[in-house]
């Protein structure tokens, strides 16, 4: 794992870094409130409190995350990154707001209160 990505964990949680010990149906409403604020990065394999769990970083595993960024509408180009057992989702700022997912349009400012 590259230093870069050590001191980025070792940072926490914030408005533009989120962690996630694995893939589930949170993720894109983390990307939808990233795509309408001002872009961030979720990185899976990575428990709340900083500690790293790893995930599986197999082509089924980047497909599926995929798959769940392409239900966000407007479409949004984000970046899959694999660092050893890290998945780093990076989501630039959208150019189209607002973006939408199943939850609605969703901000930073939304999904902190909700936590």
């Amino acid at each position: 794992m590259d230093k870069e990505l050590k001191q980025l964990i070792h940072t926490g949680e914030g408005y533009h870094l989120e962690f996630k010990e694995s893939l589930d149906k949170s993720l894109i409403e983390e990307v939808c409130a990233f795509a309408n604020s001002s872009g961030g990065k979720v990185l899976l394999g990575v428990s709340n409190e900083g500690e790293i769990k790893g995930v599986k970083t197999d082509n089924n595993i980047l497909s599926r995350i995929q798959d769940v960024v392409n239900r966000l509408e407007p479409k949004l180009n984000i970046k899959i990154l694999v660092s050893d057992s890290i998945i780093i989702v990076d989501v630039p700022q959208g150019k189209e707001k607002p973006y939408g997912c199943s939850r609605g349009f969703l901000s930073e400012l939304v999904q902190i209160a909700k936590n």
